[in-house]
């Protein structure tokens, strides 16, 4: 998710984001402590996330076509919350005992909660769209069209449209088969009768994918029109001897998990290759509308798709169609042509996109990054540092050194097309040892993984596809290469994946290393992960590996700060990470603020502990930080008595990190890079734009009234790049 750079408060009353399962009056809120529940329900959480995005695209300080792109970064995460946690969602409230409410009443306030968010993300979207017809820009409808422009525009539907509509009938007749409506595709529900007085049929249409949702109107420069409006205005082509007597766009959008048996593990790489082909398969958990379609018709389409789901996931199958004002799918908002000059001369100075980022290429000037890595370690933070400069140019100065005999790797989400992986298998063509997990089930990639793997394979690769019951994570690379007369290791340790789109949108940290100890974690890391044996009780050179070792650690630490604070020592607890929701973690946190430990938490995501409660959280401080970029960094320091420790890598503090995934995380021994992690959490801390989070389980953010006005970390970072050129 992209991210925002400094936005101005001081003339804006504060946000308010997010809602908890059990709402309160804010203002008696401190007589009511008692009754909130321990934890903010982890569901409406991440709804509350979904509205710090939406903030983003409402904010008019915010450049024009990222406003847009945030818009759409909210239809992806909420179409990503249908196919996952509203199937379990759903699953939860069938599967609970008579006479229990919680699951069902659960349900309920989660999708009241995306009933508000969808009402302001069609507010906002008509306010972009507002923003850009007076740039120029517009969105016309058919009826706005001149003669000569409709003739035009049906000649290209009539040449790039038309023949690839093919109409599927819509009936309750025994004897038809039932047509199959593909996963967030785009259909045109058609209501017709043969002749007058007749039954009227439906039949849907989908909207060709390779044709542009907004098609450019002939002669009109930034002017553009919906295909649905030209399908439309010409869907009378399609039954030529019938009366059409109205067309309507509607989404359907289905589960998204893999169904994998027991034995799939003896032969996983073709079993989640055949899972994923039949995903498209899955039930349809929703139904998006457009206001203008008649309920009968919404009815028709919902009865087909339960007829479809008989005999399997009918208590998952949607049950009501999701009425949508405006566009659907606002992701096609990104296309507008907002290149052209505004018709206001007070907007011409007002750029619609972020400056581009002139990232610092951290091994500038180096003749090899083994030379440059063999005199010290190196930290780098993306994508301020830059990637390809950096992470990528490691693998491909790898695979080209003679002198390199291996290189592994973990490989979860690598994008297509991956250099990284491009090295890997010129590496493995040489004839160099190339070790890689694959992980196959790393959601909605496990196409690209799969390809992926067997072309390592075909290369002459040892690849290993993941462990029995365990999803690996981790993000690491280990490189061995021949110096004189011994062998010595460089590591790569990250917080994010081998993919070089993300580590262009995406903060992470990337840490190079020779150090013995370091490397010697990732030796025995990757042997237990080549041998696919149980994975180690733990690394013994003060690396942590999930999922035996690194909760208990963690845990520890927790409570040795609980020590230091009860002995009236230094005591505090920094972290930052993506989500926090397991339960045990939640409440060691909450037992440390109590005995005193300052517990300051920048959490990007879900978040169920519930800060500021007394006799609970009373010394916890949880923010949330989105912009320009997607927090993705993860960074733990434990004040530890005035000797702080410092841990960074692939961790989450949600139960699937912690129990059901291999993960790592390393520490940062050398002073200078833990002063510099120290700046990174600072920064975050003292965020202006930041998102905090009250007891009622709602957001707030920061207002800027007086002093010194810093802005967003991200802007302060990118301030950074500037000041050095």
């Amino acid at each position: 998710m992209p991210d925002a750079c400094r936005q101005s408060h001081s003339s804006h009353t504060p946000h308010a984001a997010g809602h908890a399962l059990t709402r309160g009056n804010t203002a008696s809120e401190h007589s009511h402590e008692t009754t909130l529940p321990e934890l903010i329900d982890a569901e409406l959480s991440l709804l509350a996330f979904q509205r710090r995005v939406l903030a983003l695209a409402e904010d008019p300080t915010v450049p024009l076509l990222e406003r847009v792109r945030f818009l759409g970064i909210v239809t992806s995460n909420l179409d990503e919350l249908y196919m996952i946690r509203m199937v379990e969602l759903r699953r939860d409230a069938v599967d609970e005992p008579v006479g229990r409410l919680s699951a069902k009443s659960r349900l309920h306030a989660v999708e009241a909660e995306i009933a508000d968010i969808l009402a302001a993300q069609a507010r906002c979207a008509e306010e972009c769209v507002r923003e850009a017809a007076a740039r120029g820009t517009h969105i016309v409808s058919w009826n706005a069209l001149t003669h000569g422009e409709r003739a035009q525009l049906q000649h290209r539907y009539e040449e790039e449209i038309h023949r690839d509509l093919v109409s599927h009938a819509i009936t309750m007749s025994p004897g038809f088969p039932l047509p199959h409506l593909p996963h967030l595709g785009l259909f045109v529900a058609v209501v017709f009768r043969a002749a007058p007085g007749e039954r009227a049929r439906l039949a849907e249409h989908e909207l060709p994918r390779d044709v542009p949702r907004l098609l450019e109107i002939p002669g009109r420069r930034g002017s553009v029109i919906a295909i649905e409006e030209v399908l439309r205005a010409n869907a009378h082509t399609l039954y030529p001897d019938a009366h059409v007597e109205g067309a309507y766009l509607f989404r359907v959008t289905r589960g998204g998990d893999l169904t994998l048996s027991e034995d799939d593990a003896n032969d996983l790489l073709d079993a989640v290759a055949d899972a994923t082909a039949r995903r498209p398969h899955n039930p349809a958990v929703r139904v998006e509308v457009e206001r203008s379609m008649p309920s009968h018709v919404g009815t028709l389409i919902l009865d087909m798709l339960r007829r479809e789901a008989i005999g399997r996931d009918m208590e998952l199958t949607v049950t009501s169609v999701q009425v949508v004002d405006g566009l659907l799918d606002l992701r096609c908002l990104a296309a507008l042509p907002l290149e052209g000059p505004p018709d206001s001369a007070s907007r011409a100075q007002t750029p619609v996109s972020y400056p581009t980022l002139a990232a610092r290429d951290p091994f500038a000037g180096a003749a090899s990054v083994f030379a440059l890595l063999g005199v010290r370690d190196i930290l780098l933070h993306h994508p301020f540092d830059a990637f390809e400069d950096s992470v990528v140019r490691f693998f491909r100065e790898a695979a080209a050194d003679d002198n390199v005999t291996a290189i592994h790797a973990t490989l979860y989400r690598v994008g297509n097309p991956s250099p990284i992986v491009e090295a890997l298998l010129s590496a493995a063509r040489q004839g160099k040892q190339v070790f890689v997990l694959v992980e196959l089930q790393a959601r909605f990639d496990e196409e690209h993984n799969v390809h992926w793997a067997r072309a390592l394979e075909r290369a002459g690769g040892h690849v290993v596809y993941g462990l029995p019951g365990l999803k690996v994570h981790a993000k690491a690379a280990l490189v061995t290469r021949k110096e004189g007369d011994r062998l010595r290791h460089y590591g790569h340790i990250g917080t994010g994946n081998y993919n070089t789109r993300s580590g262009k949108q995406y903060t992470d940290l990337s840490l190079f290393t020779t150090r013995d100890d370091l490397t010697g974690d990732l030796c025995v890391l990757f042997e237990a992960l080549a041998n696919r044996s149980s994975l180690p009780e733990g690394l013994p050179f003060g690396g942590l590996v999930a999922p035996h070792q690194l909760l208990p650690a963690l845990l520890q630490r927790i409570e040795r700060e609980i020590q230091h604070a009860e002995a009236g020592r230094v005591a505090s607890i920094t972290i930052k990470v993506n989500g926090l929701a397991d339960t045990e973690v939640v409440r060691a946190l909450s037992r440390a603020s109590q005995a005193g430990v300052r517990v300051d938490l920048v959490v990007r995501g879900i978040c169920t502990l519930r800060p500021d409660v007394p006799d609970r959280s009373t010394g916890v401080r949880v923010l949330s930080i989105v912009g320009r970029f997607l927090e993705h960094s993860r960074i733990y320091r434990f004040g530890n008595g005035g000797a702080p420790e410092y841990l960074i890598g692939s961790a989450d503090l949600r139960p699937r990190n912690l129990r059901r995934r291999v993960e790592l995380l390393i520490p940062v021994l050398d002073p200078a890079q833990q002063a510099q992690l120290d700046q990174i959490l600072q920064r975050y801390l003292e965020d202006e734009t930041a998102w905090k989070l009250r007891r009622d389980g709602r957001y707030t953010q920061r207002t800027v009234e007086h002093g010194d006005k810093r802005g967003s970390a991200q802007a302060q970072s990118v301030a950074d790049l500037a000041s050095r050129r």
